[in-house]
């Protein structure tokens, strides 16, 4: 972006006609003071009205910088193009593209030819076809059996994790009940009587 906006102000100041702008603030005796020539051979020579080295573009970079470091004019992300389209006709309607038929099924072709479904049942594989290696009959049974074997082992995880919970519990309780005869025991031994 920044590219941009100072590659238009680049141009549009070398297209733009030349205004004479004010000499710069410099003693007498050097504004009156013809160019003198350099000995550098490297160092090219300088126009005196542009101040600028001959065969380079009068643009001056510090008017770049500046216009630059100022806000932009226009806002792009502001002003967003618009597109209308008008369409002049009649609307139409699926009986115009099927027919006024469309909604009585699949006919046979004029010629006898296969309906839709009869070339989708030739060109797809027996294999991959829904219960393709079962009947109607099969494909129930094998559904049914299927849901059960996996309610069967919902509930039979269920029932481990319960026997696991209740044995974690069962050693608990008897964890606590050998620390309190242990507690016994030694409350007998140092004399003290019984709770």
């Amino acid at each position: 972006m920044t590219f941009l906006l100072s590659l238009l102000f680049a141009t549009s100041a070398a297209a733009l006609p030349r205004q004479s702008a004010p000499p710069p603030a410099t003693s007498a005796s050097s504004a009156q003071a013809p160019p003198q020539k350099s000995s550098d051979p490297d160092q090219k020579p300088v126009d005196p009205e542009t101040s600028a080295p001959v065969g380079e573009l009068p643009v001056s970079i510090d008017r770049i910088k500046d216009a630059l470091s100022r806000p932009p004019a226009i806002r792009l992300e502001d002003s967003r193009a618009v597109f209308r389209v008008e369409v002049i006709g009649r609307k139409i309607t699926i009986e115009d593209i099927l027919g006024p038929d469309y909604l009585k099924g699949p006919t046979p072709v004029a010629g006898g030819g296969p309906t839709h479904q009869e070339i989708l049942d030739l060109v797809t594989p027996k294999d991959v076809q829904g219960y393709a290696a079962f009947s109607n009959g099969e494909a129930m049974v094998v559904a049914a059996t299927s849901f059960l074997q996996a309610w069967a082992l919902q509930k039979a995880i269920h029932k481990f994790q319960e026997a696991k919970s209740n044995r974690e519990r069962e050693a608990a309780r008897k964890e606590v009940q050998d620390a309190l005869a242990e507690l016994e025991k030694a409350r007998v031994k140092a004399g003290l009587p019984p709770k």
